[in-house]
């Protein structure tokens, strides 16, 4: 059953790729970027929570978990559970390689006495005004550092999150397919809040910082895996059940839901405009809310690190709005953004770790120290356009994966 038929609507087949979940990892992809290459654009009017109180961390994860369940899914369907399993190690090996690969590479670069690896070994935390390198000291026997890399303890703070697919698909995954061939997925979606909750009501010994960290990770800090696998499991049970949910969708019921999540998305866009953020202009800027309730209500309901209630609520409104969006109007959108951004959500692996070396060439121009806006936007933009071509020619697509 189609969801809104009409003559701009998404062609529904029974293919796997769905190239709505592509196009919206396209557009994730170039503010992930933005927000890497930390300098004040045209784009962070865009980027830094302006769409909603959502960061490209969530939807990425919530995206990569829908592709695992639809295409998985169906592998455990044809060929069963084990080689199901199989292929699903396979790429948590793959992973976890380029994952020790990029650490590594960083790493060793750092002793190149040219090159300001600033950007890519330590965390600025502009809150607290506080540097935390990311590396061991390059005093440090070189044993140490091969140790902390194999155990994803440094590292690039822009390549972690990678860390956290690497758990994601070793552990979880293995299990979630094994519960669903159970029929298991109410007790699977149980056990994944618990997991969440004992997280969210776990006190922090330090403000803004995981406290559970299971696996001692460094991603663990900033992506702690007993509350990101929240959004990555429901987003497996979601891809492996798409049909079923596409179906729910498209009766009165579900058509009620769209309606009320595009409300509720337009509300978070008000809400978030009222971030106090100094960098934004004024004309940028609601004052509905006064900056230390915003600041309240943030702190205690829509922190990143946590995923707190009002960020999980946006998240999932924010999905089935845009998911919708492009399912009635696909055809004139994907005419006028599908050129540039679906390139870039097929190849998102690849433009990831890309990226890193991109950042640590700009960073080493003078272009950077300029703090100008305008400067800032034509870096940006050389960037996006560089990424995108490095893509269409496919350079060096036999060395890094997608």
């Amino acid at each position: 059953m189609k969801l809104f038929p009409s003559r701009w609507a998404y062609p529904e087949t029974a293919a796997t790729r769905d190239l709505r979940l592509d196009l919206m990892r396209g557009f994730v992809i170039p503010l992930l970027l933005i927000s890497h290459f930390d300098y004040f654009s045209l784009y962070m009017y865009i980027g830094w929570e302006r769409i909603g109180v959502v960061s490209t961390a969530e939807i990425f994860v919530l995206l990569s978990g829908m592709v695992v369940g639809m295409v998985y899914g169906k592998k455990m369907q044809r060929d069963g559970l084990g080689s199901c399993m199989t292929a699903l190690l396979s790429r948590a090996s793959q992973l976890y390689r380029v994952n020790v690969f990029m650490i590594l590479l960083i790493g060793l670069l750092r002793y190149q006495p040219f090159l300001n690896m600033t950007a890519v070994t330590s965390f600025h935390d502009p809150y607290r005004n506080i540097d935390y390198p990311l590396y061991p000291p390059v005093t440090d026997n070189i044993f140490h550092l091969l140790s902390q890399a194999l155990l994803l303890r440094c590292g690039p703070h822009q390549f972690q999150i990678i860390g956290l697919y690497v758990v994601l698909f070793a552990v979880v995954t293995p299990l979630v397919f094994f519960m669903l061939q159970k029929k298991q997925t109410p007790l699977l979606l149980g056990i994944s809040w618990i997991l969440y909750l004992i997280n969210f009501g776990t006190p922090d010994s330090q403000p803004s910082t995981a406290e559970i960290r299971l696996t001692g990770a460094q991603f663990e800090y900033a992506f702690p895996s007993i509350a990101w696998q929240l959004l990555y499991v429901h987003g497996i049970v979601a891809g492996y059940y798409k049909k079923e949910l596409l179906d729910f969708f498209a009766t009165s019921l579900g058509k009620k839901l769209i309606y009320a999540s595009i409300g509720l998305s337009l509300a978070f866009i008000v809400f978030t405009l009222n971030h106090p953020i100094k960098d934004f202009a004024e004309w940028a800027k609601l004052s509905f809310i006064p900056p230390n309730q915003f600041e309240h209500l943030y702190f205690n309901y829509f922190q990143k690190y946590k995923l707190g209630v009002g960020r999980l609520l946006n998240i999932i409104v924010l999905y089935i709005s845009i998911y919708s969006l492009l399912t009635v109007y696909w055809q004139p959108l994907q005419r006028v953004f599908g050129w540039f951004l679906i390139p870039l959500g097929q190849a998102s692996l690849y433009v990831f770790f890309i990226h890193i070396f991109l950042l640590l060439a700009v960073s080493n121009t003078p272009f950077p120290a300029y703090h100008n806006f305008w400067i800032n936007t034509a870096i940006h933009t050389v960037v996006l356009a560089t990424v995108w071509i490095m893509v269409k020619q496919e350079f060096l697509f036999k060395w890094i994966p997608r």
